[in-house]
């Protein structure tokens, strides 16, 4: 017991006997080295998004309505997908029990196979748990997750500058690009002829 109280007043006694100048310079050098790591993370991070922008593919998903209270909110809009339903009853009807309702679910994950019009409008196939190969070129899989009864696609807001609202109302796609794992990342908001919307 007296060895180690030995070494620990030791260590104090030693850390009291450093000049200033070398402590001010151990605690910089720490937080260089944080700021440097977190720095790294973001660069990383974005070099990820820039890369699924660049190469993801493109699928239209259709919007599904939402409570019109909710869906404008000044610099942004909410946004629900017509594939989130189509999910829901292909969970329900894959449980044994007929009165299972899969809004229920507290946590799932797996893939909405979609097929591509000649609009490239993602047309709900079939539901998969597991990444599936092979998919035919009219076919692309989408991965979602289910929390807590709410599914997550890509995002549920549209973020845009204030005073843009009144061209998002006419809406009726979001444009998504798709990594190779299937996981979707919205671009922008297209309207009933298929146009990207740009407001001026």
């Amino acid at each position: 017991m007296t060895n180690i109280n030995d070494g620990l007043v030791t260590q104090d006694s030693l850390a009291k006997s450093l000049p200033w100048w070398q402590k001010c310079s151990f605690t910089l050098s720490v937080a260089i080295l944080g700021l440097l790591l977190v720095l790294t993370m973001i660069n990383i991070n974005v070099m990820k998004f820039e890369t699924h922008l660049a190469t993801g593919d493109s699928v239209l998903l259709e919007l599904a309505p939402v409570d019109p209270r909710g869906f404008m909110q000044g610099d942004y809009m909410t946004l629900r997908y017509a594939l989130e339903n189509n999910v829901f009853t292909a969970l329900e009807k894959s449980t044994a029990d007929d009165s299972a309702d899969a809004r229920n679910i507290v946590s799932a994950d797996g893939y909405a196979i979609v097929t591509l019009d000649e609009n490239n409008v993602g047309q709900f196939a079939r539901i998969s748990d597991s990444q599936p190969e092979g998919l035919p070129a009219n076919e692309m899989a989408i991965y979602y997750r289910i929390r807590l009864g709410s599914m997550k696609l890509a995002t549920n807001a549209f973020f845009f500058q204030e005073g843009h609202a009144e061209a998002y109302e006419a809406a009726e796609y979001g444009l998504l690009r798709v990594n190779d794992k299937g996981e979707p990342l919205l671009t922008d908001m297209v309207d009933g002829n298929f146009a990207v919307i740009e407001p001026k």
